[in-house]
């Protein structure tokens, strides 16, 4: 069986048109999709990346559904509303089954699921909660020394601080002395990877109490943003500690997607597109 790695050397070995080819081979895709459907599965995972420029330039997202049992692209939705979700998903059986959902901390992401899946439990990704502070320091950095993405400075903030060396944990104590407004957002951080190094449920719901309550007491405006943040997700958060489930497998396959993309160098068709994805991430 001859193998070809792109479509217009199958033109030319057959003598046909690039129409034809490119219909036969997106009814062929079809097909091997409609043969693998299934009902909804107990665990899946949402997110979200950029598709294409619309008209305008705006940025056009697609929403993944990952089943995490059989590590799979489960379905892909043209939009992140929770309408949009709704209408795409609709028609698949079984939304009863689900019993965990994870998702980063997007609020149409948490409607759609809250809605559409009555028995499933939220799980906020860990990696989005220890990453809400980091906009908040790179923005104060700047202030001080500049937009330098490559500056050892911000290495040193935006890394957990238990696996820096003495001398850099030093060196950052030493350099923070004269921002306190950058170390409170630095000490939040860290709190906030502290309690993901939390084990069991009961003590992690503590931790997280403790958290809020130090963190109400504190004037920098980011600080009771992330407060606010915390106590809405607050259940979503504990999740995590019950479950241990993350949003992992479902960045993995994003990068599956990007890859896809990169190849075609870009689709226009969203349905070439979803197509070429469930069948590269089947």
């Amino acid at each position: 069986m001859r193998k070809f790695q792109c479509l217009s050397r199958v033109r030319r070995a057959y003598g046909c048109s690039s129409g034809y080819v490119y219909r036969a081979l997106y009814a062929q895709l079809e097909l091997e999709r409609r043969q693998r459907l299934y009902p909804w599965p107990s665990v899946i995972g949402l997110d979200e990346h950029f598709f294409r420029r619309g008209r305008g330039g705006f940025r056009q997202f697609v929403s993944m559904v990952v089943d995490y049992k059989n590590r799979r692209l489960f379905e892909l939705v043209e939009g992140r509303t929770v309408a949009e979700m709704e209408a795409a998903l609709g028609h698949i059986a079984g939304r009863e089954n689900v019993r965990q959902v994870v998702l980063d901390m997007c609020d149409p992401y948490r409607s759609f699921a809250q809605r559409f899946f009555p028995n499933a439990q939220l799980v906020a990704d860990k990696f989005h909660v220890l990453r809400l502070l980091s906009p908040a320091i790179n923005r104060r950095r700047r202030l001080i020394e500049g937009d330098r993405r490559s500056a050892a400075l911000r290495r040193l903030l935006l890394c957990s601080r238990h696996r820096l060396e003495y001398a850099d944990r030093l060196a950052l104590d030493q350099w923070l002395v004269n921002h306190p407004d950058l170390r409170a957002l630095y000490q939040a951080k860290e709190a906030l990877h502290s309690l993901y190094r939390t084990r069991g449920y009961d003590r992690a719901k503590k931790a997280l109490t403790l958290l809020t309550d130090r963190l109400a007491a504190s004037p920098v405006p980011e600080l009771q943003t992330l407060r606010r943040t915390l106590m809405r997700w607050r259940r979503e958060i504990l999740a995590y500690f019950a479950t241990g489930l993350t949003n992992g497998r479902t960045e993995g396959f994003n990068n599956k997607a990007k890859v896809v993309k990169r190849r075609a160098y870009g689709y226009r068709s969203f349905r070439n597109y979803r197509l070429r994805l469930l069948n590269a991430c089947a």
